[in-house]
């Protein structure tokens, strides 16, 4: 049976395998998954939600129902003190494509997701890293660990997005600026321009794998995830949602911009990276607090108007990208990769 797992994990899936009779859809499933273009993180991030899922409720594919799944998330939040609506939602998800696809395969006759509720995404989510965790970071001797921070940090990139540059192949340099070619979530690219110091560094290392393994290919998305753990004692996704919060107070909240830059698919998953900036807060509740004639609410009615005033002064020049130190930054607890 293929396991759509890594080296790190190959222990544990020998003794927790799906329930016997779901292994077979659950490996054939997988098989058209990659067949159609998902990534292999994405497939053994769904393997683990259904390889649980399978043996916690203890049931055929045809007989699952709708309580079982929502029984299913009761039992989590119980044994792991509260389990995040992002976790669920991607449960939920998996769960559905894969009901979808064994209902055309006629080994299930209906999709117990359909009477499930959708999940709503919540309050936003995540950790940031802090800035003396990152300055402290890149002082590092061990220049891996530092390109490692940097491309997290400075360009928002995902463990396996770092783990998988090729210089040979994915840089676009010129004297004026260096691009990097970013392999995203679901075979998706984007180019990003590299910060100047960055540059400077990776214009230095051999061409081939940014990070090359010991035996040859890459280094895994978790060596990526331990190196930067152990430099900034934070999560690597914390590096991610740094950039994400830092690039969109200073590209003058363009969320666009920043979505682009992160290569999300939407811009409500973006907004759900943004910290909220502790500075701001406190002007903007002072500046409500004084009364603004342009406001009338129409007694009959209580319907409301804004007049907005006329703006003569030239707005201000926006400010780079990466300077070192933005505001503090507040946000959630613990969320899921994006």
């Amino acid at each position: 049976m293929q396991t759509w797992t890594n080296r790190k994990h190959i222990r544990r899936i020998d003794h927790a395998l799906p329930r016997w009779d779901w292994q077979d859809p659950i490996d054939e499933w997988m098989r058209w998954q990659l067949a159609v273009g998902r990534s292999k993180e994405t497939l053994r991030t769904r393997w683990y939600q259904l390889e649980r899922f399978s043996r916690i409720t203890d049931k055929p594919i045809h007989d699952v129902t709708a309580d079982d799944v929502i029984g299913y998330f009761i039992l989590a939040e119980e044994r792991e003190s509260g389990t995040s609506l992002s976790t669920k939602r991607g449960v939920r998800t998996s769960l559905n494509a894969f009901y979808k696809w064994c209902i055309k395969r006629g080994i299930a006759e209906r999709n117990p997701i359909d009477d499930v509720p959708v999940i709503p995404l919540g309050v936003p989510a995540g950790l940031i890293c802090p800035e003396h965790a990152i300055d402290e970071a890149i002082k590092s001797e061990d220049d891996m660990t530092v390109d490692m921070v940097m491309l997290g940090a400075w360009m928002g990139l995902r463990r396996i997005e770092i783990a998988s540059i090729d210089l040979a192949q994915d840089i676009e340099d010129n004297p004026d600026e260096m691009r990097l070619r970013v392999h995203g979530k679901g075979r998706k690219e984007r180019v990003l321009p590299v910060p100047g110091e960055l540059a400077r560094r990776l214009r230095r290392r051999p061409v081939g794998y940014l990070f090359p393994g010991r035996f040859g290919g890459r280094v895994s998305v978790d060596f990526v995830g331990d190196r930067i753990k152990a430099a900034t004692g934070w999560p690597s996704h914390s590096l991610r949602r740094r950039f994400a919060t830092v690039a969109y107070y200073r590209s003058g909240c363009n969320i666009l911009l920043v979505s682009q830059m992160l290569g999300h698919s939407s811009v409500g998953t973006t907004m759900h990276y943004i910290g909220l900036n502790a500075v701001e807060m406190r002007q903007t509740v002072e500046s409500v607090t004084r009364t603004d004639p342009l406001i009338h609410v129409s007694p009959a009615s209580t319907s409301k108007w804004y007049e907005p005033p006329v703006i003569t002064a030239a707005a201000p020049p926006p400010q780079p990208l990466l300077p070192s130190a933005p505001p503090q930054y507040r946000i959630g607890g613990g969320g899921t990769a994006a």
